[in-house]
């Protein structure tokens, strides 16, 4: 099972750093049926960066739809085990995350049991190599 956040979702729609590697992941999933998982929040967090990319006239209003629509439709389970929101708060104070947001997709993935994938450089950093299931989507291989 694998768990995704919102720095590798972005990855599948734009052409980015690592979007290859990105891409890759979500085919290799589709193509064995492993599950992909993520908390909650990933859809406004996805929703929030289509909005930043529009203020900053990279995309329009129809085009920022278009691929929320496709967002939306991938088959991405959301997960929200009862004790999410309590070892999410619990990670973020145990790593001196700045945000609890972050902490939720690491505590989705320590919950169920998956791999977290990330494109944000500092999370990994910031864990210090102490939960090995999080990992940076540029150490991805095909």
């Amino acid at each position: 099972m694998i768990c995704v956040d919102a720095s590798v979702a972005a990855k599948w729609f734009f052409e980015e750093e690592h979007s290859t590697l990105a891409n890759g992941l979500l085919q290799r999933a589709f193509e064995t049926g492993e599950s992909i998982i993520a908390p909650p929040l990933l859809p406004s967090e996805f929703t929030n960066i289509l909005r930043q990319r529009m203020r900053r006239r990279l995309l329009d209003r129809a085009e920022a739809r278009a691929i929320l629509t496709h967002f939306l439709a991938l088959p991405i389970a959301l997960r929200a085990p009862i004790t999410l929101y309590d070892r999410a708060l619990l990670l973020a104070e145990g790593f001196n995350l700045p945000a609890v947001y972050d902490a939720h997709y690491v505590a989705v993935a320590d919950l169920l049991n998956a791999t977290l994938w990330t494109a944000d450089q500092r999370l990994p950093r910031n864990l210090d190599g102490k939960l090995p299931f999080v990992r940076s989507i540029a150490e991805w291989l095909p």
